[in-house]
């Protein structure tokens, strides 16, 4: 998901000098810390805080002890499948991480990357189930199978998000895990014809086998997650933004593996890539996204009927720049949200959150684990609601490069109080609370000194670091500026940052 500029960004500006001892005092007239063991929130917004209750309770039922012939493993997939699919994972895993489920999160992506074969096609298995083998419902044999294209990307793209959570350098490091984003990356990208110099003159059956009484006939290589349309579908504009994040991923990962040369230019083919994405995407005329594109040379742009535009992967994937046009596609589902299915809606309530629609995204995520939602008991439902309301509600967001975590809130009024504690963050377990959108307590509860940014809307000359005046720096996101500070937490050590002082 993304924000104008990325927090990649925001935070390789921060000052990192170290603290005067004025700063270092613990924060006086503030709640205990919430001691239980896994995260927990708890908010002025009873409603907010029994959503969070229940995906939190809901998510973990999902979630298997290793007994099962694939190991550690939680449901990803349609509702007692009892299996996890690409597409699902690769979206639930932040969730799943804040949650204490990073041995399964790594387990899971690790049997994609081990069934990745020539023989597929360069392809995984898009579904395993608890037996460690291909979900039966979406696989015959070799070349008889399910497969959405844009997945390669996807879990690329989110194991690298996982690195950046956590500080696992598996997700670097494992030849597993080097070898699925190798092939995915180059044989991948060019047995498939996904490159912007073939794939609008790719044949859409490319690789589909030929024999009697098919499963599968013409699911072997979706190019898109879409999957209904008008029509035959040649592309959909989620391939193009996937392939975009995934090289970003990648080339960060070559870069901090040490491969300079290699990362440079997978950083230039992602640079291609969106060059496309703007250009071939971008409708002149109507002053919007283009979503599908027919084989009859017509294209869907944000919803046609029934139709459900996957336009919020632009944002998903972080595959945009231009502030207009992310406010656009933005605003695009604000005016329809009501109208989409839930494993849309699952991913829109963080999109709200950052383009300044907290109302919205808090009665989403309200209305998404409320008993009138008939199919809130898709997985996909109650991980995504966890990392919306960390990584959207709260803003917490994290960098393993720097060692840092940044906040910013985002609250509905200036009255809300709101608290996150047991937040596992890199090694470390943090606590967040927001007074309105105008004071950031941080805890460092547990783990080594870690550096933490608090951002707050609006420009702010000075800020008040534990009541003591300092001069703050300005960045933008969203089209908004944004005021921010950086200091470093010991273990145990709490600071308070704030607009006005107490």
């Amino acid at each position: 998901m993304k924000t104008i500029i990325s927090y990649t960004v925001i935070l390789s500006l921060l000052i990192l000098g170290c603290k005067p001892e004025s700063e270092k005092q613990e924060a006086k007239n503030e709640p205990p810390i919430n001691g239980s063991e896994g995260i927990s929130f708890t908010s002025s917004n009873k409603k907010l805080e029994k959503a969070f209750i229940w995906a939190k309770d809901k998510a973990l039922s999902y979630a298997h002890d290793g007994t099962d012939p694939v190991g550690l493993w939680y449901e990803a997939a349609l509702p007692n499948r009892e299996a996890f699919c690409m597409r699902d994972v690769a979206h639930q895993a932040i969730g799943a991480e804040l949650l204490g489920l990073g041995e399964h999160n790594f387990n899971m992506f690790l049997k994609f990357a081990q069934n990745i074969s020539k023989e597929l096609d360069y392809c995984s298995y898009w579904e395993i189930n608890r037996y460690n083998v291909p979900a039966p419902v979406d696989y015959e044999d070799n070349n008889d199978f399910w497969y959405n294209l844009p997945a390669n990307f996807d879990v690329t793209y989110n194991a690298y998000r996982l690195y950046n959570w956590t500080g696992n350098k598996a997700y670097l490091e494992n030849k597993d895990m080097q070898n699925f984003y190798n092939l995915s990356m180059n044989e991948y990208v060019d047995h498939w014809d996904l490159g912007h110099t073939e794939v609008l003159t790719r044949n859409r059956k490319l690789h589909e086998k030929k024999r009697k009484n098919m499963r599968f006939k013409g699911k072997r290589g979706i190019p898109t997650y879409n999957e209904g349309g008008r029509g035959e579908t040649i592309l959909g504009i989620d391939m193009t933004a996937s392939l975009v994040a995934a090289y970003e991923a990648y080339a960060a990962i070559l870069k901090l593996n040490g491969d300079l040369e290699k990362s440079t230019l997978y950083r230039a083919k992602a640079e291609e890539e969106q060059k496309f994405l703007n250009d071939f995407w971008w409708d002149l005329e109507q002053n919007s996204f283009r979503s599908i594109w027919y084989e009859d040379g017509t294209f869907d742009n944000f919803m046609v009927g029934n139709n459900q535009a996957f336009l919020h992967y632009l944002l998903y994937f972080n595959a945009l720049q231009n502030p207009d046009r992310i406010r656009t596609v933005a605003d695009g589902y604000v005016e329809n949200f009501d109208k989409l299915i839930v494993e849309l809606k699952s991913y829109l309530p963080i999109i709200f959150y950052e383009n300044g629609q907290t109302a919205l995204a808090n009665q989403m995520v309200i209305d998404l684990c409320g008993p009138e939602n008939q199919r809130r008991d898709y997985p996909e439902n109650s991980f995504t609601i966890i990392e919306h309301l960390t990584r959207g509600f709260m803003g917490i967001n994290v960098d393993a490069k720097t060692n840092s975590f940044s906040t910013i809130p985002r609250l509905e009024s200036k009255n809300e109080r709101a608290q996150m504690t047991n937040i596992p963050i890199l090694s470390n377990k943090i606590s967040i609370t927001h007074v309105g959108n105008t004071k950031t307590r941080a805890t460092n509860q547990k783990g080594p000194s870690i550096k933490w940014t608090a951002q707050f809307p609006s420009r702010h000359e000075y800020l008040y670091v534990n009541n003591n005046k300092v001069m703050c720096l300005q960045t933008e996101q969203n089209g908004s500026v944004v005021s921010y500070y950086s200091v470093t937490l010991d273990e145990g050590e709490q600071s308070v940052i704030s607009i006005n002082p107490s």
